[in-house]
């Protein structure tokens, strides 16, 4: 057994040696064998970890062997002394330095004592150590199946309204698990809570880190019952402005008519003119997916009852086509805006 005055010594070549990875793992060594069998040496391990953090080292070792401490802490958190002060430092060394989105280089080893993982860190109410629990498990490597653990989380991430408004990082770390988690999850626990933090999120393109994920989530979430009456005119508009550049990349989601009924029966003009500029750029009729009655009939009452707003789809629909090659104009589209302007004028007439 290494005892605390000799790791502490260890820590202090550890920070000025350039043999690093050698003094880690023997501190590392000390660390599990302290935690197996209870030992005294558990009391200083805190402070140890704190100047490991401090030091703000970053390696591929040291995220694995964070990693595995954070697997052991779980297994004997009943026994062991400041288990939560632990482990959540041991998630800091391991994974604070590591960006949202990026791939690591280390080769992490998931076990069934990491699933306790969930339930302490989100319970810490500390931002920080919930954006490191998600940056481990959106990281991807080589060695397993990605984001094994992800799912947990679904049910914790809509009860984080207590840490409103979100830190830069911990926001980044939430929206790309929530584009790797899927909707189907969220609907599963609460869907009413989970628009609620896809308000208080504010996303928008930029944001992005899971490619099609935000945009195929948006559309399940509009498309279900709770989604499309508590998504905020924000989260239509940003949905629009992503299937703009990612349309080609959709085909496969299912239409839905049921959304334009309900928008034109509840009179939200703003967000069935997103609705159709969406349907058109990811189900146009040619593709056999959808009628040209749904979308008429929608035109035709948003013509009627918002005039300036049917012109700025219009508009959008041409600048957008001679902006960007892959987005091109059906000839239905034009056809069914001649009829709907036809329409409107002979009802102007009557």
């Amino acid at each position: 057994m290494i005892f605390p005055s000799s790791v502490f010594l260890l820590l202090t070549l550890l920070f000025a040696s350039d043999r690093f990875d050698q003094i880690l793992s023997q501190f590392s060594q000390a660390m599990v064998q302290a935690i197996n069998t209870s030992h005294p040496l558990c009391r200083p391990l805190p402070e140890l970890l704190e100047h490991l953090c401090n030091s703000r080292s970053q390696s591929k070792q040291l995220t694995e062997m964070a990693y595995g401490w954070c697997s052991l802490i779980c297994e004997n958190h009943s026994t062991v002394e400041d288990a939560e002060d632990l482990l959540l430092l041991s998630l800091e060394a391991g994974f604070r330095y590591i960006g949202p989105g990026r791939g690591i280089r280390a080769e992490l080893i998931h076990t069934e004592h990491h699933q306790k993982l969930a339930s302490i860190v989100f319970s810490s109410r500390d931002g920080e150590a919930i954006a490191d629990l998600l940056c481990a498990w959106t990281s991807w490597s080589n060695s397993h199946e990605p984001y094994p653990l992800l799912g947990i989380c679904a049910e914790y991430l809509i009860g984080l309204h207590h840490l409103y408004p979100f830190s830069s990082r911990l926001r980044s770390h939430i929206i790309n698990a929530i584009g790797l988690i899927g909707h189907q999850q969220f609907e599963q626990v609460e869907a009413e809570e989970f628009v609620r933090l896809l308000s208080d999120l504010e996303a928008y393109a930029g944001d992005q880190f899971g490619g099609c994920g935000w945009i195929r989530l948006l559309l399940d979430g509009i498309k279900s019952s709770k989604g499309i009456q508590h998504l905020s005119h924000s989260d239509w508009k940003w949905l629009v402005e992503c299937v703009v550049y990612r349309s080609d990349e959709l085909e496969t989601s299912t239409y839905s008519p049921d959304t334009m009924v309900f928008l034109v029966d509840a009179k939200e003009w703003d967000k069935l003119k997103c609705w159709i500029t969406i349907v058109w750029l990811v189900w146009p009729p040619e593709g056999g997916q959808t009628t040209e009655v749904d979308l008429e009939n929608a035109m035709f009452s948003l013509s009627h009852q918002q005039p300036d707003t049917f012109q700025e789809l219009e508009g959008e629909m041409e600048q957008w086509s001679k902006k960007w090659d892959w987005i091109r104009i059906p000839e239905s589209f034009e056809q069914i805006c001649k009829q709907v302007h036809d329409k409107s004028a002979q009802k102007a007439i009557l």
